[in-house]
């Protein structure tokens, strides 16, 4: 004749309970690094966006003619962008049918609450317009 343990084989509820705890707290700690990798994503995404804007307002200005000093401003999708263009006053001038102009592009454009701002800037050796 065989006699039965009084002892049950398994877990009990507190083990059960414990081990949901645990497995919660990975899952939670798993999709916080999910999501800060998608926000640094986002973030260069726009990033070089605006990279692109401003050096192809850059490569615009003074393409087609010669450069004038001044300031333009426009919209591209949610990105506002502004480039100016102005004299650079050099001590060791050049040959004086050229002039040497400082191109600078900004960009600004809203990431949620917070507004973000790129600027890109250059010299350019051109003929000056009259």
């Amino acid at each position: 004749m065989r006699i039965c343990s009084s002892r049950a084989h398994g877990f009990s509820l507190i083990e059960i309970l414990f081990a949901l705890a645990i497995i919660g707290l990975a899952l939670g700690a798993a999709a916080g690094v999910f999501r800060n990798g998608l926000i640094g994503h986002a973030t260069a995404s726009d990033l070089d966006t605006a990279l692109a804007l401003a050096e192809g307002r850059i490569a615009e200005a003074g393409g087609a003619q010669s450069l004038r000093p001044g300031e333009t401003r426009g919209e591209f999708g949610r990105f506002r962008w502004r480039l100016s263009v102005a004299r650079y006053d050099d001590r060791e001038a050049p040959p004086p049918t050229l002039r040497l102009f400082r191109i600078e592009a900004q960009i600004e454009w809203s990431d949620g609450p917070r507004q973000r701002q790129f600027d890109v800037a250059t010299l350019r050796l051109a003929h000056e317009a009259q």
